[in-house]
């Protein structure tokens, strides 16, 4: 299992870090993780900036945070283009397949609370399931097979992580914590099996696993939240 964490000012971009996690290898779905926090920093920096002023970032006791500010332009930048080629592949083609991952989770999540632990490729299977859904609805990319295999094969690491936003977003009033609900979901899909078999629906050894790291980022303009590097 892969361990990524996410601090409290990346809670508020996790609608970037989904589309980090559109990317097809972990490799790639680690690097456009590290762009968007270093995205993060430059949207902290950009307000602190703003808050404090001139005489603020002027004053002798900030050199230190200023030189690495200075200094580490040109990495957040180059971090900002670099996700901007995530961006372009979410939106021409990665956003579709992980929908289509995402609902393949759900449906094997349903399966699962209801007793039945149906079979993923079997005859009347997940699979088959969400085929005659997407035909039902007109739902472009699921409607084939070999499709589904595809996109489940690429995102089933990562598919807990969509769903539990898409239940917090649907359940805003409850104020889950996303942390344990995608946890929940990771957990179901990997300690569960189909009827018949030993193998989980999702092997934990390729799924991610998503940590709060509660750590108080301190500068020399108090505590704002802001780290000097990116992990």
């Amino acid at each position: 299992m892969h361990d990524i964490s996410l601090n409290e000012p990346e809670l508020q971009y996790l609608d970037l870090i989904r589309v980090a996690l559109s990317e097809e290898s972990f490799e790639l779905r680690e690097r456009a993780i590290k762009n968007v926090k270093h995205d993060v920093v430059s949207d902290r920096l950009d307000r602190l900036f703003k808050e404090i002023g001139s005489q603020g970032l002027a004053a002798p006791e900030n050199a230190e945070f200023m030189q690495w500010a200075a200094t580490s332009t040109s990495l957040r930048n180059e971090a900002a283009y670099a996700f901007s080629d995530t961006g372009r592949r979410y939106e021409d083609t990665n956003e579709r397949k992980l929908n289509v991952a995402e609902e393949i989770g759900f449906t094997i999540f349903s399966s699962i609370k209801d007793g039945k632990f149906k079979g993923i490729h079997t005859r009347g299977g997940i699979f088959e399931q969400v085929r005659e859904q997407a035909e039902l609805e007109e739902v472009r990319g699921a409607k084939d097979k070999d499709v589904l295999r595809q996109c489940w094969n690429t995102y089933k690491g990562v598919v807990h992580f969509g769903m539990a936003l898409t239940y917090c977003e649907e359940n805003l009033d409850q104020h889950f914590d996303i942390f344990d609900v995608a946890k929940f979901f990771r957990e179901i899909l990997s300690q569960n099996c189909p009827k018949g078999t030993r193998k989980p629906y999702v092997d934990p050894d390729i799924q991610i696993s998503f940590v709060y790291l509660s750590k108080a980022w301190g500068t020399r303009f108090g505590n704002r939240g802001l780290p000097f590097d990116v992990d």
